[in-house]
């Protein structure tokens, strides 16, 4: 390949440079270079008929689900006659692990906030619209008490102590199992 040559004085050159970084940053602003600024806005009547809303919602509770799940589950199951750091140990693996996978999981799906306090600021910066971060939270926290449902299941009694047993264990493995299958379908192909 030969060489190319840049002819073009330095006070000319430092203009261009000024006149490329304006440039990004109005498109940055008017929301044509990523996320959609506050100018770039679909109506919420429009919005809530939009299909990939409804996909952003549903992964946000399934995300919710499978991280208490697994977070969870590595709680109670070490928690049997484990020491204190044991639990601890397994419990801040668990959920390092987990958030990382499900974060590249449904990233480009919802946008993986997988926690509530996470949509609520995303609202008040104005990246995400309010109708969005409604159903956002509501998914989560959905997600997050079906996955302490489907680990601790409906109990009676109030002096309950987590013992997993091969029917809990197994049904998890199903909902897990599921809730993959789930996102390799839905993981958008580029």
């Amino acid at each position: 390949m030969g060489e190319q040559v840049f002819n073009m004085a330095d006070d000319n050159l430092e203009q261009h440079i000024v006149t490329l970084f304006e440039k990004l940053e109005c498109m940055r602003r008017d929301g044509r270079g990523g996320e959609t600024g506050a100018c770039g806005r679909v109506p919420a009547r429009l919005e809530l008929r939009s299909l990939g809303l409804w996909k952003a919602v549903v992964a946000e509770c399934a995300a919710s689900f499978l991280y208490v799940f697994i977070v969870c589950g590595a709680a109670g199951g070490a928690g049997v006659g484990a020491s204190a750091s044991a639990v601890l140990m397994a419990t801040a693996l668990a959920s390092g692990c987990a958030i990382a996978t499900l974060t590249l999981c449904f990233v480009n799906i919802s946008g993986a906030h997988i926690n509530p306090a996470v949509s609520a600021a995303l609202c008040v910066r104005r990246k995400v619209s309010p109708l969005r971060a409604a159903l956002y939270i509501a998914a989560q926290c959905g997600g997050a008490i079906a996955g302490a449902a489907a680990i601790y299941g409906p109990r009676h009694d109030a002096h309950y102590v987590y013992a997993p047993t091969s029917a809990s264990a197994c049904e998890g493995d199903r909902i897990s199992t599921f809730l993959c299958i789930v996102s390799i379908v839905t993981w958008p192909t580029a």
